[in-house]
């Protein structure tokens, strides 16, 4: 196919057409647009097309997914453990601590550790090859993959610590703030907080250096 258009156009060009009127045959049987122009620059151009910023590939999508999946993989998990701790060193009075219950949040405990052992080490090799790729390549900083799950982390972090201040001030306000509460409350608030300033530094370090 790809062959037929470039033949095509080649023997368009030597009868004198124009590339306007070839683009309107082309068109007009079926060919889409950027097969033409692909087609029309391959034969007219020594270089290839630089591909605009922000567009990406399939393989930049496939290690943003992956970097951004390993992160929040391994911030749950930390959150998840850290809240385990907290149980075991400030247990709640009012719960009957059974040996189910031990073993149950015991192999959550395991769980959270695998994951995290995974997640996080995958996550720091992810986003070294991806901050490699932007320092080589600055362009790359402004990829739409890149910068839609950055600021969708960014709302979500920003949404999750407005709600853990919201809930801290409420039971602050009922005089039912406990310190196992408000240890949770502020191992969120870190977890949370210390991704969102972190993303929101390289955000503005990438865009700087872009700009």
């Amino acid at each position: 196919m790809v062959q037929k258009l470039a033949g095509f156009i080649e023997h368009a060009r030597q009868q004198g057409m124009d590339h306007s009127t070839i683009f309107l045959l082309l068109r007009s049987a079926g060919w889409k647009d950027q097969e033409i122009a692909e087609a029309i620059a391959a034969r007219e151009l020594s270089m290839p097309v630089p591909q605009r910023a922000g567009i990406g590939s399939a393989s930049e999508a496939f290690f943003h997914l992956l970097a951004f999946t390993a992160m929040y993989t391994a911030a749950f998990n930390l959150i998840f453990l850290l809240f385990a701790y907290i149980e075991f060193a400030f247990p709640d009075p009012v719960n009957r601590t059974s040996m189910y219950v031990v073993e149950s949040a015991l192999s959550g405990v395991r769980a959270s550790l695998a994951a995290l052992m995974i997640s996080f080490p995958l996550f720091l090799c992810v986003w070294w090859f991806l901050l490699r790729e932007v320092r080589r390549s600055p362009e790359k900083a402004k990829g739409e993959v890149r910068r839609w799950l950055a600021f969708l982390t960014l709302f979500v972090g920003a949404v999750t610590i407005m709600g853990d201040v919201i809930t801290a001030v409420y039971y602050l306000v009922e005089g039912d703030l406990t310190v196992r509460f408000l240890l949770k409350v502020l191992t969120l608030f870190i977890v949370t907080g210390a991704l969102f300033i972190y993303l929101a530094l390289t955000l503005r370090s990438e865009g700087e250096a872009t700009a």
